[in-house]
């Protein structure tokens, strides 16, 4: 299971095979997350910067995934190698802990996971923090191949008007009603309504009603985009734990679909 909850993490604090990993992060405040962790985190967790560590910042759009190379030196200086239990958690909405969940699965690394809930439920259940900054033995991380989780601008654009692949917004309802427009053909699949009150994920049973009335089959490729590959991270993640398993995420999404005059857009009102 990708998500787990509490009582698994409380109970694997002390093991030298897991490495928790707190990715908070606010695109309003981006070192907002570095500050709260420095106030207290989960026991034992590292802290990861999506923009600063986590990202390719040669990239001209903003937040897409790190190269391999950058990735695998990001994860050996925390400590992390190839046969690590990875536990990432952040400020409850999950989109953050997904993000890197499914960027550790785009570069071959399965065990890892999602703190159901995130911070705020652990802190519910007046489990430990602390501030203590730990000092993790550095690992030594192999290079990644990439795997086929991760699809660009160019590969929306060869599946638009195929009638084989479905294409969904995972955007949240505001962001989505002030962009005005989507990838044309796109059915909705806002990420929010997966996650119950809490940031707990929801029951599989609701998930499938979910990706059925907005038209996601199991058996017919998703290609998922939101505003900048977050919150469709997140649905990937939601939708791979009912055992849908040919999806991909479009790693620029809105951000980059909006932004080139080339790309097709239909307005929501069409």
């Amino acid at each position: 299971m990708t998500f787990i909850g509490t009582a698994e993490l409380a109970a694997r604090l002390t093991d030298p095979g897991v490495r928790i990993v707190d990715v908070r992060w606010r695109l309003d405040d981006p070192e907002a997350g570095a500050r709260a962790y420095a106030d207290g985190h989960i026991p034992g967790a590292v802290y990861l910067s999506w923009l600063r560590d986590l990202s390719d910042e040669d990239d001209p759009v903003e937040g897409q995934l790190a190269t391999p190379e950058a990735f695998a030196r990001v994860l050996g200086a925390a400590g992390i190698g190839p046969d690590t239990t990875v536990v990432a958690y952040d400020d409850g909405t999950i989109y953050m802990a997904a993000r890197l969940v499914w960027a550790l699965r785009q570069y071959g690394h399965a065990d890892a996971h999602v703190l159901d809930g995130g911070l705020p439920a652990w802190l519910r259940e007046d489990r430990p923090v602390t501030a203590e900054v730990p000092a993790p033995e550095p690992r030594t991380y192999p290079v990644p191949g990439p795997r086929d989780l991760r699809v660009t601008k160019h590969d929306v654009l060869a599946a638009l008007g195929t009638g084989d692949v479905t294409i969904a917004d995972c955007r949240m309802d505001e962001t989505y009603r002030a962009a005005g427009a989507h990838i044309p053909g796109a059915v909705r699949f806002p990420a929010p309504a997966l996650f119950a009150e809490g940031g707990l994920l929801r029951a599989p049973s609701e998930i499938a009603e979910l990706a059925e009335r907005a038209g996601i089959v199991r058996d017919r490729p998703t290609i998922l985009y939101c505003g900048g590959g977050v919150s469709a991270s997140a649905a990937f993640l939601a939708l791979r734990e009912i055992g849908f398993d040919r999806l991909t995420v479009y790693d620029g999404s809105w951000s980059e679909w909006s932004a080139d005059p080339a790309t097709p857009k239909e307005s929501h009102s069409a």
